[in-house]
C-alpha cells in the first residue's frame, strides 16, 4: 500500500501537468476505456482512468460528445499519413500498384487492436464517429480509387462519383478491415499473409471493374 507521502507526491505530480498534458491524459484514458467497453462508457469512468475528478474532466471537455470528437481525432485522423495522398495520385505507377502500396501502409497502421475495436464499436453504436470515418474513407481513398481506375480504363472522367459507384470499393475496404478485426481482435489466424490478402482483394475489384467496362 502506498504511504501518505507517496500519495501526496502522486497527487502533486498530477496537479503539475500543463493544460495540454492534462487534456492529452484524459483523451488517452477515454481511448482505453472506449476501446475496452465501447462508447457507452461514462465520463465518470474516463475521469477515474485519468486519475482526476469528473468536474475537472468537464473543464476540458464540456460533454461526452466533445470527448468522443477528441478520441476520433486522436485515433482516426492522426493515424492518416499525408504522404498517402501523393502515393494514391502518383500516375507514374499503375493504379493497382499504387493501391497495393497504400493498403500495405494503411493496414500496417490500422491493424491495431485499439483502432479496430474502436472502429467496430463505432459501427455497432451507429455513432457520429463512424459517419465521420466513412466520410474520410470515401473522400481520401474510395473516390480516388474510382476516378483513377476510370482514367486507366479510358472512360469518361467528367462525372460525379455516385453512391452506387462506391459500393464495390466499400466491399474491398470493409473486407480488409474485417480481416484485421478477425486476426488482431478475435485472434483467428489466417493462412494468407497480409500483403497477399490485399493483392487478392484488389484482384477482385479490378476484375469486376474490367467486366463493367466491357
Amino acid at each position: 500500500m502506498a504511504s501518505v507521502s507517496q500519495s501526496k507526491t502522486a497527487l502533486q505530480s498530477r496537479r503539475r501537468l500543463s493544460p495540454d498534458a492534462r487534456k492529452d491524459e484524459i483523451v488517452s484514458a477515454a481511448v482505453a476505456l472506449f476501446a475496452e467497453n465501447g462508447f457507452d462508457g461514462s465520463t465518470r469512468d474516463v475521469a477515474r482512468g485519468a486519475g482526476i475528478t469528473q468536474p475537472l474532466l468537464y473543464r476540458y471537455f464540456p460533454n461526452k460528445e466533445s470527448l468522443i470528437e477528441a478520441v476520433y481525432a486522436r485515433v482516426f485522423l492522426e493515424s492518416w499519413n499525408s504522404e498517402w495522398d501523393a502515393m494514391l495520385a502518383d500516375r507514374s505507377l499503375p493504379v493497382r500498384d499504387r493501391f497495393q502500396r497504400f493498403y500495405e501502409a494503411y493496414t500496417e497502421t490500422v491493424f491495431d487492436p485499439v483502432w479496430l475495436r474502436l472502429w467496430n464499436f463505432a459501427a455497432l453504436r451507429d455513432a457520429q464517429i463512424y459517419q465521420w470515418y466513412n466520410h474520410v474513407v470515401e473522400e481520401q481513398i474510395l473516390k480516388p480509387l474510382v476516378r483513377e481506375r476510370r482514367v486507366e480504363l479510358g472512360r469518361d472522367q467528367r462525372f460525379q462519383v455516385s453512391r452506387a459507384d462506391l459500393e464495390v470499393p466499400w466491399l474491398l475496404h470493409g473486407g480488409l478491415l474485417h480481416h484485421g478485426l478477425r486476426r488482431h481482435v478475435l485472434g483467428i489466424d489466417a493462412d494468407m499473409g497480409r500483403e497477399h490478402m490485399i493483392a487478392q482483394a484488389l484482384n477482385m475489384y479490378f476484375l469486376m471493374t474490367e467486366a463493367q467496362a466491357g
